[in-house]
């Protein structure tokens, strides 16, 4: 009965972390690093903790299949219900109804569970419980005598009451919606979407509301956007009210400097890529994590850099489950084997601290992308800096839009506004009939009094944002 219980338990588990977590349990294996290079056995082991830290890291590198990762998230717990319940049988007589107590204990260790990164605290907690049921089994064979305990502890039917209990309780402990948990499967759901270019998902699974509530959304929501052309339209909706918005400059934390690296990666800027990977990689234990790795690799062999790549193909080399992404990039490591390395760096190398000002510099380098020229756009709106905005979109309207494609209905209501002191935009750029009708309501309903109204009705939109 025993084993079915803990199979069940096992299944349950399983089920919970798949289902709830999957893209957290990716997660977890690019924020982690494992290699048997003795540089990185060398800094595992300098602390009597380490051994758990570098056995974590092993176990980690299989979470890249969540199937596996959900395994072992449930693998840890069940052991250590394992041994407790070993050492309730050693220790106590007629123990087969007591099973419920070495339960109790499950929610307690998933908890745990969900704030460790690294499986530290689990595998020190599990051994530490190895070690215990040990001691018990060895004294049990020096002749220790069993105990006896009131029939009431060690009732059946008390016993799966309180298995139940168990249970559900572990149950919410997982899924609890305002768990750290939740918010990191959110965050790295996103993440994975983002690293694989699935902006249009992010959008279906983003609202409005969410966005406008958590930054973290809201920023991925943006740079989404952003790469679909739908910045201008969208902006104000998603609420975008910095330039500021647009990616993190004072956290320093490992989502956001993802992010950050996300954001460049897109943007096809390395050089800024690579700085913020470095600066991601020293919040990992030991000072690197697969997801850096990886990167900085990719970023080497689209530059050429044939010895830089090397460097970091080698070390993920020196992992358990990196062989059929090296074998993919083996033949383009070695086809840059005799090329120069490309550098695409000019004038200022990084943007560090002044989005719009250097976003500025981008929109001169490349005056035919929109995604530079929208980011500045938007940026000096979300500012409400209408004459910097009027003289940005005089010189970048000449190469995007004076073709006669159609100007974005964000860019037609900011001129609107401007309209009342610049009148020659009238005759400079077509502004739909739809916006004019719509902006001759919101400035009645304005003029009435009505400002509650206004904002309700024509929320999204950049005079809402200004008034």
């Amino acid at each position: 009965m025993r084993k079915y219980i803990y199979i069940l338990f096992f299944v349950f588990l399983w089920a919970m972390w798949y289902f709830a977590y999957p893209y957290f349990l990716i997660w977890l294996e690019g924020f982690s690093c494992f290699s048997t290079v003795p540089d990185f056995t060398t800094i595992y082991f300098d602390l009597p903790e380490d051994i758990f830290r570098y056995m974590g890291a092993f176990l980690l590198q299989f979470y890249a299949h969540p199937v596996i990762g959900a395994a072992i998230q449930a693998m840890l717990p069940v052991l250590f219900v394992l041994c407790v319940s070993s050492v309730i049988r050693r220790l106590f007589k007629e123990s087969e109804g007591m099973l419920w107590i070495a339960f109790a204990a499950l929610p307690v260790y998933v908890h745990y569970q969900m704030s460790d990164l690294t499986l530290t605290r689990s595998l020190t907690i599990l051994f530490a419980a190895v070690a215990v049921s040990l001691i018990v089994w060895l004294s049990a064979l020096a002749g220790k005598p069993f105990r006896k305990v009131p029939e009431i502890i060690r009732n059946r039917y008390v016993s799966l009451v309180l298995l139940i209990v168990s249970a559900v309780t572990t149950f919410f402990v997982i899924t609890d919606s305002g768990s750290m948990g939740r918010e990191y499967e959110d965050i790295a759901h996103l993440e994975y979407l983002a690293e694989n270019g699935e902006w249009n998902e992010i959008l279906e699974i983003v609202s409005a509301q969410d966005a406008v509530r958590n930054e973290y959304k809201r920023k991925y929501v943006l740079l989404a956007l952003v790469q679909t052309g739908k910045l201008p339209d969208y902006a104000f909706s998603y609420g975008l009210s910095s330039s500021e918005d647009f990616m993190f400059y004072t956290v320093q934390e490992p989502f956001c400097l993802a992010f950050n690296v996300l954001f460049y990666r897109s943007l096809g800027m390395n050089n800024p890529a690579v700085y913020h990977l470095y600066q991601q990689a020293i919040q990992s234990f030991p000072g690197m994590s697969f997801d850096v790795l990886r990167n900085l690799a990719d970023i080497y062999l689209e530059q050429k850099d044939y010895d830089l790549a090397r460097k970091y193909m080698d070390i993920l080399a020196h992992s358990s489950c990196h062989g059929k992404w090296l074998k993919e990039r083996l033949p383009v490591l070695e086809s840059i084997r005799d090329e120069e390395p490309v550098s695409h760096i000019t004038g200022a190398p990084f943007i560090l601290e002044s989005f719009l000002p250097d976003i500025s510099s981008m929109v001169d380098r490349y005056p035919n992308d929109n995604r530079f020229s929208d980011y500045l756009l938007c940026g000096v709106l979300a500012e409400k800096d209408g004459n910097t905005f009027y003289n940005i979109f005089n010189i970048v309207a000449n190469s995007l839009y004076s073709s006669g494609k159609q100007i974005p209905v964000l860019y037609q209501e900011a001129l609107l506004l401007i309209a009342s002191k610049e009148p020659d935009i009238l005759n400079m750029y077509r502004i739909d009939e739809e916006v004019w009708k719509k902006f001759s309501d919101f400035t009645n309903l304005m003029s009435s009094g009505k400002t509650s109204q206004a904002k309700r009705k024509y929320a999204g939109t950049y005079w809402a944002y200004v008034y």
